[in-house]
């Protein structure tokens, strides 16, 4: 049975971390994991030259590649410089992955900062509009941005939030991205194929049969508290437990990449594929 989601992990493998980014494409292909997110959390620090040759290692290697837009971002800003700022690292963001073939550019979209969602709202939605505008100016395609469900309950990033960004702007554009441990932290403790099941529903039920076609999200166990996310575990915590997801993926015909975000990465990325991969061979 052909395998519908591909797994990776969130930046270089470890055996590659002094040896760069072809080199993790490299041995992730040679693990057996189809994709890799390229983090640019801390500055997107990669010239084209070095994108476009990781861009080609990957596409040789049958890698799917996706970029993580650097941390310092805060499009809920009261400050229109910190504003501005913020679209221009997610610009720069996405044309290293145009570089890349890489897609999407996945982002914290900000924080609250005392308001409400709604208030938030109207800078986040203006924010992302230029940054598209900026990107059909530079002729970046076939890249999408990537709102990432965030795990802090005083981050704008709510699956409500995402999935209403992907519905505005259109999936070509814009498409949500799930973090299912943050949800497990922010939102609602998961557990049953029938908790992940309300989850797709709801993406379903806004954004169409699409949005389960060629999804981007990630996963990792979590340690959580009252104001959500605290940190990123190994997935043997089994918090959240994957083999439900796993199964409500399957029967409903899901596809697309799972990026691992524990602190174990590639192992932790070659440990959900096998559970995943032996709940479509019993199918």
């Amino acid at each position: 049975m052909l395998a519908k989601v591909r797994f990776g992990p969130a930046g270089l493998p470890h055996p590659a971390r002094s040896k760069g980014t072809v080199a993790g494409i490299e041995y992730c292909r040679r693990i057996g994991l189809g994709a890799m997110e390229v983090e640019f959390v801390h500055g997107v620090n990669m010239g084209q030259e070095a994108a476009r040759q990781a861009g080609a290692a990957a596409k040789s290697q049958d890698v799917l590649l996706s970029c993580h837009a650097p941390y310092y971002i805060n499009l809920c800003a009261k400050e229109r410089a910190k504003r501005q700022a913020s679209i221009g690292r997610i610009v720069d963001s996405a044309r290293a992955a145009f570089w890349l073939s890489a897609s999407p550019v996945v982002i914290h979209s900000g924080f609250y900062l005392g308001r409400s969602s709604e208030e938030c709202s109207g800078e986040v939605f203006a924010a992302y509009e230029a940054c598209l505008e900026q990107m059909r100016k530079l002729k970046i395609e076939g890249v999408a941005l990537g709102a990432e469900l965030t795990g802090r309950k005083s981050a704008y990033g709510s699956l409500e939030e995402i999935v209403a960004l992907a519905e505005h702007f259109g999936l070509e554009n814009v498409v949500p991205v799930i973090d299912f441990a943050h949800y497990h932290a922010r939102h609602k403790r998961l557990a049953t194929k029938q908790d992940y099941l309300e989850i797709l529903d709801f993406v379903e039920r806004r954004l169409g049969g699409d949005a389960g076609k060629n999804f981007h999200c990630h996963f990792s166990g979590i340690e959580a508290g009252k104001a959500g996310e605290r940190r990123h575990l190994p997935v043997s915590c089994q918090s959240p437990p994957f083999a439900p997801l796993a199964q409500v993926w399957v029967e409903n015909g899901w596809g697309g990449r799972l990026i691992c975000e524990s602190p174990l990465l590639e192992n932790d990325a070659f440990a959900l594929q096998e559970i995943y991969l032996k709940a479509a061979c019993a199918r």
